[in-house]
Protein backbone atom coordinates (compact mmCIF):
# COMPACT_ATOMS: atom_id res chain seq x y z
CA UNK A 1 0.00 0.00 0.00
CA UNK A 2 1.39 3.16 -0.99
CA UNK A 3 1.35 6.28 1.44
CA UNK A 4 -1.21 8.36 -0.52
CA UNK A 5 -3.90 5.17 -0.18
CA UNK A 6 -2.99 4.66 3.50
CA UNK A 7 -3.41 8.75 3.85
CA UNK A 8 -6.79 9.04 2.24
CA UNK A 9 -8.12 5.66 4.04
CA UNK A 10 -6.42 7.22 7.35
CA UNK A 11 -8.73 10.72 6.22
CA UNK A 12 -11.57 8.72 5.85
CA UNK A 13 -11.35 6.71 9.37
CA UNK A 14 -10.86 10.56 10.95
CA UNK A 15 -13.94 11.83 9.26
CA UNK A 16 -15.80 8.66 10.36
CA UNK A 17 -14.75 9.20 13.75
CA UNK A 18 -15.75 12.97 13.52
CA UNK A 19 -19.02 12.18 12.29
CA UNK A 20 -19.94 9.96 15.44
CA UNK A 21 -18.10 11.98 17.88
CA UNK A 22 -20.26 14.91 16.49
CA UNK A 23 -23.20 13.02 16.24
CA UNK A 24 -23.00 11.51 19.70
CA UNK A 25 -22.16 15.07 21.25
CA UNK A 26 -25.29 16.25 19.89
CA UNK A 27 -27.41 13.73 21.41
CA UNK A 28 -25.46 14.00 24.55
CA UNK A 29 -26.12 17.54 24.68
CA UNK A 30 -29.74 17.37 25.67
CA UNK A 31 -29.10 14.85 28.65
CA UNK A 32 -27.35 16.38 31.29
CA UNK A 33 -25.26 13.93 34.01
CA UNK A 34 -27.18 13.23 37.14
CA UNK A 35 -24.54 13.15 39.44
CA UNK A 36 -26.62 10.91 42.00
CA UNK A 37 -26.64 8.02 39.85
CA UNK A 38 -23.94 6.12 39.69
CA UNK A 39 -24.65 4.63 36.13
CA UNK A 40 -24.86 7.83 34.98
CA UNK A 41 -21.69 9.19 35.87
CA UNK A 42 -19.68 5.79 34.90
CA UNK A 43 -21.77 6.24 31.00
CA UNK A 44 -20.55 9.95 31.10
CA UNK A 45 -17.11 9.17 32.01
CA UNK A 46 -16.62 6.13 29.09
CA UNK A 47 -17.89 8.78 26.77
CA UNK A 48 -15.03 11.20 27.74
CA UNK A 49 -12.41 8.23 27.95
CA UNK A 50 -13.89 7.16 24.45
CA UNK A 51 -13.87 11.14 23.08
CA UNK A 52 -10.16 11.39 24.85
CA UNK A 53 -8.92 8.66 22.95
CA UNK A 54 -10.72 9.57 19.32
CA UNK A 55 -9.13 13.52 19.77
CA UNK A 56 -5.53 12.28 20.78
CA UNK A 57 -5.85 9.50 17.68
CA UNK A 58 -7.22 12.52 15.31
CA UNK A 59 -4.09 15.33 17.05
CA UNK A 60 -1.44 12.94 16.35
CA UNK A 61 -2.34 12.15 13.18
CA UNK A 62 -2.33 15.61 12.30
CA UNK A 63 0.82 16.59 13.87
CA UNK A 64 2.65 13.67 11.62
CA UNK A 65 0.41 15.58 8.61
CA UNK A 66 2.26 18.68 9.46
CA UNK A 67 5.81 17.39 10.15
CA UNK A 68 5.38 15.93 6.65
CA UNK A 69 3.90 18.77 5.04
CA UNK A 70 6.84 20.79 5.98
CA UNK A 71 9.37 18.54 5.02
CA UNK A 72 7.87 18.33 1.47
CA UNK A 73 7.78 22.40 1.57
CA UNK A 74 11.10 22.13 2.66
CA UNK A 75 12.62 20.02 0.02
CA UNK A 76 10.32 21.90 -2.68
CA UNK A 77 11.94 25.04 -1.37
CA UNK A 78 15.69 23.41 -2.19
CA UNK A 79 14.71 22.23 -5.00
CA UNK A 80 13.50 25.31 -6.19
CA UNK A 81 16.79 27.11 -5.42
CA UNK A 82 18.74 24.56 -7.13
CA UNK A 83 16.67 25.08 -10.46
CA UNK A 84 17.44 28.78 -10.07
CA UNK A 85 21.15 28.27 -9.61
CA UNK A 86 20.88 25.76 -12.24
CA UNK A 87 18.94 28.66 -14.52
CA UNK A 88 21.47 31.97 -13.08
CA UNK A 89 24.53 29.63 -14.73
CA UNK A 90 22.37 28.66 -17.81
CA UNK A 91 21.89 32.61 -18.37
CA UNK A 92 25.35 33.56 -17.74
CA UNK A 93 26.68 31.27 -20.21
CA UNK A 94 24.47 33.05 -23.08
Amino acid sequence: MDSSSFDSEEDTNIDLIANVTDNSMLKDSDNEVDFSDIDSLRLAYQEAISNNGMIAFAYKTMKRKYKNACKEIELMQQEKASINDISLKNTKLL
